[in-house]
Parts: structure tokens; sequence; C-alpha cells
């Protein structure tokens, strides 16, 4: 294939949502995914927490997910997909400092219609097996400066998924729309032409008006693809490809790591996994600790307790990662030592925990207000800087992605919701700064 309307690069969640909703929404037009992977979702996306939640500081963050959210259940509960999806809710455990703070997020998500509620310390303590409050309080505690959990912010519509399952239905329906594929496909630079082009070898001059006009590839697919417009959605590595033709990517990426312990046989951390009063599922919430941002969720088909952090201090930038994920391994210290003392202080039932498996992935996120960007440049179309979010807001991005591809001025989220596409662009950005950050 040497040409086609609209070539996405990147198969990851962003990637294929935006491919499936530029082909639902331009019949007739040939939409070509490529990535280097062998099918879509194999690099960090596969990689992630593949948590989905609708609360958050920034009305922008609550519109984008929560639409997302309610078309992956839409799939799931009304058109039979299995898309591995759980409700097992949000819990932010709080000390009271955070807990007042928090009020004016919380008027913003009642105004927008995010359903949440708050909880008492003592119903987190009866609720949730071995949670100590004071974070064992004594020498420990005052050691890590564990604050006391006075209460917690709850929100019912979040939860987990299959990240597998999401983007296998994606690029499947994307095909069956009449989506071409190019997998085992990297692409390996952006082209860029002249506007008007005059045939002078060298172009574009800069006195001439310059767009970009394709992609070359190499693969499947070998040689350069023209193309009417190009969709970025690379993730991590989009400063890579962006970058070299003078496109700011604005974003950051850095390592996260994963931890998943043993529950089954283990009384204490299987009761955790099973804790009731929280969901219809009679699951244990994700739990955000109120410090360092550890956190943990139940995986009930495995009865295990997944573990992570956010991980910020002494953790490089990553501005051109490596194509090869394997280079990013978790690290076992950093769980003992930076992680671990946090979990057992609230937690003491993780103390004799077995590891069961760890790994480790990319974030690459917008450092500014962390919120999503989706912007165009002539031809170009840029959206990422969501990662950590990423599927959460999954489907809201790729509708953008396809509104600015029409080049119209509002996209219509999941639910007949409106969005000014220019809000999370960067010449008229108009968002607030994300403050809940995991």
């Amino acid at each position: 294939m040497d040409r086609a309307d609209v070539v996405v690069v990147g198969a990851g969640i962003m990637g294929v949502a935006s491919a499936y909703h530029l082909v639902r929404n331009n019949p007739g037009k040939d939409v070509l995914l490529v990535d280097r992977y062998g099918g879509p979702g194999q690099g960090n996306t596969g990689r992630s927490n593949a948590m989905f939640r609708n609360t958050f500081s920034s009305s922008d963050n609550q519109t984008l997910a929560d639409a997302s959210i309610s078309f992956y259940l839409h799939t799931q509960e009304d058109e039979g997909e299995d898309l591995g999806l759980q409700k097992l809710g949000y819990l932010w455990t709080m000390n009271e400092a955070r807990l007042s703070a928090s009020e004016p997020y919380l008027e913003a998500m009642k105004r927008n219609g995010i359903e949440f509620s708050r909880k008492e310390a003592r119903e987190l303590k009866d609720k949730l097996p071995g949670f100590v409050l004071d974070g064992n309080a004594g020498g420990q505690a005052s050691l890590l400066g564990l604050p006391t959990v006075e209460g917690g912010i709850f929100g019912p519509k979040c939860g987990r998924l299959d990240p597998d399952k999401l983007v296998r239905y994606y690029a499947r329906e994307f095909v069956r729309l009449g989506g071409k594929t190019a997998f085992n496909t990297e692409a390996k630079r952006l082209v860029v032409g002249a506007k008007d082009s005059i045939g002078i070898e060298g172009e574009p001059f800069v006195w001439q008006e310059s767009e970009v006009s394709g992609v070359e590839v190499r693969g499947q697919v070998n040689g350069i693809v023209e193309a009417d417009c190009v969709v970025v959605a690379c993730g991590a590595w989009g400063n890579e490809i962006l970058e070299p033709i003078g496109v700011d990517g604005h974003t950051k990426a850095k390592k996260r790591q994963l931890f998943s312990f043993h529950a089954k046989g283990e009384v204490d951390l299987e009761g955790l996994v099973h804790a009731k009063g929280f969901n219809e599922l009679g699951l244990c919430p994700m739990v955000i600790l109120p410090k360092s941002g550890v956190h943990f969720k139940p995986v009930s088909e495995e009865t295990a307790l997944w573990v992570a952090c956010e991980d910020e201090v002494n953790r490089p930038y990553l501005d051109l990662p490596d194509h090869d994920l394997g280079v990013y391994q978790a690290e076992p210290s950093y769980y003992e030592k930076s992680v671990k003392p946090v979990l057992t202080g609230y937690f003491p039932s993780f103390e004799k925990a077995r590891l069961k498996a760890q790994w480790a992935g990319l974030y690459s996120y917008n450092t500014v207000d962390f919120l999503p960007f989706a912007f165009r440049k002539e031809n170009l179309v840029v959206v990422g800087g969501d990662s950590g979010s990423g599927i959460m807001k999954g489907d809201s991005l790729g509708r953008l992605a396809d509104a600015l591809y029409r080049e119209e001025e509002e996209a219509t989220l999941y639910g007949e919701v409106p969005y000014k596409v220019s809000k999370i662009g960067f010449e008229a950005r108009d968002v607030e700064r994300e403050e809940w950050v995991i």
C-alpha cells in the first residue's frame, strides 16, 4: 500500500481508538493503522495497570474519562463484548488536611454529575481487613511520616478492565469497518513536503508552506506511504517521530513498575481481595494510600493483589525511550525499600506476601497540567500525553482525533457530550491542572 487517506501511527489504546472512530465517521476513506509490534496494545498499553476512574480534580479529566467509561460499560453490558471490566470503585484514603483540601474538587465533581461518597475512618477500618489507620503508630509511622487516615473518598464508577480485550475490540471493529492494518511495521519518519511543490530538490524551503505528506515505514509494508493526514498516537515514542520535523510532542516518559502478590491461602490477604461492602462484586476497591501514591487493587481471577506507586523522585525522564521494553525491568529493591514500608504500615498483612510477578512499562505524560492533549498542525494530528490515564480516556481521545481530522471545532463524546477540541490543544488550551495524579 503506497497511499492512504489517513495513516495512524501507534496501535496502543489511543491509536486504535483514533483509528476506529476515523473509519467509523469517514466511510469510504482509506485508513491505515501502523505499529512496530505484532498486534494491537503490545507496547505500554499491555503493561499498564488498566484501571479507570472519573474521579479527578480537573473538570476536563472528569468529562473525558466519564464519557469513555460510559462507552466501555455500554460495550460490555449492552453489546455483550467482554472487556474484562469490573466496577470495583476507587478509594482515596486521606488525612484531615487532604480531605479538607479536596472539597473544591468534590464540588466540581458534583456539578459535573460525577458520583462519589465520603467514607468515615471507622467504616474503612471495618470493611478492609487488617487496615491500620495510623500507619502502625510509633517508630515506623513517625520515621516515614505516615499520615493517620481520617476518612476517604469513594468513586463507584471506577475499576479495572483487560487492556488486551479492549484494544482487540477496537482493532477488530476497525478492520470490520474497512480499516487496514500493518503490524510488524515501524514508522521510521514523517515525510514533509511543500504544499505547492515546484519540483526543486531540497523542498520545502522556509519560504514555502510545508505539511506532512506521508510516513516512511519498514516491515510488513516498506517505503513511503503518502497520506492526506497522519495521526501520531505513539505514546512514549511520540517525541522520536515528532521532534525530527520540529514538532514538540509535549511529553515526558518515565518508567513505572507493578508488583503482583499471591493472596490465595493467605488468610488476611485473601480476605482483603474479597473485602465486601464497596461494590456488587464483593471485591476490594482500588485503594490509594495517603502517602507517596502507593496503591493496590485486587485481581480476583488470580486471587492476587497488584501493588504500584507513583514513583517520582530520582526516576529519570526518558525523552527517547528504547524500542525494546524488555530493557525496563521492575526493581525488587525499589519495592522493598520504597513501597513496602508504606504499604505494610497501613496493611501489615503484606509483610510476608509472596511475590508472584513483577514488570515495568513507561508512562508518557504532559508534565505541565497532567491532562492529555490533541492538536493539529496542517496535515498532522497528534494525540497523547495521557499515560496512566490513557485507557480511561482512550475513547474520548479517539473521538477528538477524528474531530481534528475533520477540522471540526467540537467533538461529540459518548452520550452526546459536546467537547470543544481546542480545550486540550496548545494554542488555546483551556484546562485546569490535575491535582489527583497517581
